[in-house]
């Protein structure tokens, strides 16, 4: 969920030339409205942008979408023979279970996502654009608006991936020591077979702490800028300059790449797809052949 910068009503010197509709739309992001400098006019940002860049723009939004399908496809297809399925299975969470976890969050993000619907509203600005703007009737409702959203949207998630991703990690830490164990006291006959179960779990273990941290990593990077950027600028920290409008309008974008990083991150710890890139290169007229591990 995307919630505009804060200073898109902080305009105290009145909307003249602009009417807004009073009929409530859903938004996916509010765009940042600029405080109008004497003797200076703001122009749109979007408008500002040039056939390259907005050509370049498209391009990285067609391989996103693209990058995330092919994620999706990758992982359906390997299904139950990864490392990563397999310390998933260590959890002792059913389908049914998984199931219900992925309807309740998804019921969470359209529960929260309601009150867009009633804040924000179409704005025709002076140069007859249409802008999506909050419709607050005194500028002071930003502050604690900003403030529960960076709790909802940001500090509260962080707390609970943060404690998920530790009860993950130590659940499978725990299990694979039990293991260990256990094996540990069986016939000399089994020795072979055991070390190479153990060596699966130990695989498995360590790539599932490693995925942890760099999941955990990523959403406080992508995230992190936009909500610190909002909190200062809702206590008129920051200066009213054309730089804080560029910065405004980058950091906005930066939490839609908490979901364009996956495809990174999942080819970062895929080693078949890693393998089959290092192929391609030594020898790129010979397909390569994958196996599942």
């Amino acid at each position: 969920m995307q919630v505009g910068v804060t200073a898109a009503s902080r305009d105290s010197n009145g909307t003249d030339g602009e009417s807004l509709d009073a009929t409530p739309i859903a938004c996916t992001e509010a765009v940042t409205f600029i405080d109008i400098l004497e003797k200076e006019e703001w122009e749109s940002f979007y408008s500002s942008f040039k056939t390259e860049q907005l050509v370049t723009l498209w391009i990285l939004f067609v391989v996103t979408i693209a990058g995330n399908s092919i994620v999706l496809l990758s992982t359906w297809k390997r299904k139950q023979k990864s490392r990563m399925a397999f310390f998933v299975t260590q959890l002792a969470i059913t389908e049914r279970q998984a199931k219900i976890l992925i309807v309740v969050a998804w019921g969470l993000s359209f529960l929260f996502s309601i009150p867009t619907l009633i804040i924000f509203g179409k704005r025709k600005l002076s140069n007859g654009e249409v802008q999506c703007w909050a419709a607050w009737p005194d500028d002071s409702y930003w502050i604690p608006y900003m403030t529960t959203v960076a709790f909802l949207v940001y500090f509260i998630p962080l707390i609970i991936i943060s404690v998920i991703y530790f009860i993950v990690i130590r659940t499978i830490w725990t299990k694979s020591k039990a293991h260990a164990v256990i094996i540990s006291n069986c016939a000399d006959g089994k020795f072979c077979a055991s070390y190479a179960h153990r060596g699966l779990i130990s695989k498995a273990k360590i790539k599932a702490i490693k995925y942890s941290v760099v999941v955990i990593f990523a959403f406080v990077l992508c995230w992190s800028p936009y909500f610190l950027f909002d909190i200062l600028d809702n206590f008129n920290i920051l200066p009213d300059t054309k730089e804080r409008f560029y910065a405004a309008v980058i950091i906005q974008n930066l939490p839609a790449l908490n979901s364009a990083i996956n495809p990174i991150i999942y080819c970062i710890f895929s080693e078949s797809l890693c393998l089959a890139f290092r192929y391609s290169h030594l020898h790129p007229h010979s397909p390569p052949t994958l196996t599942f591990r």
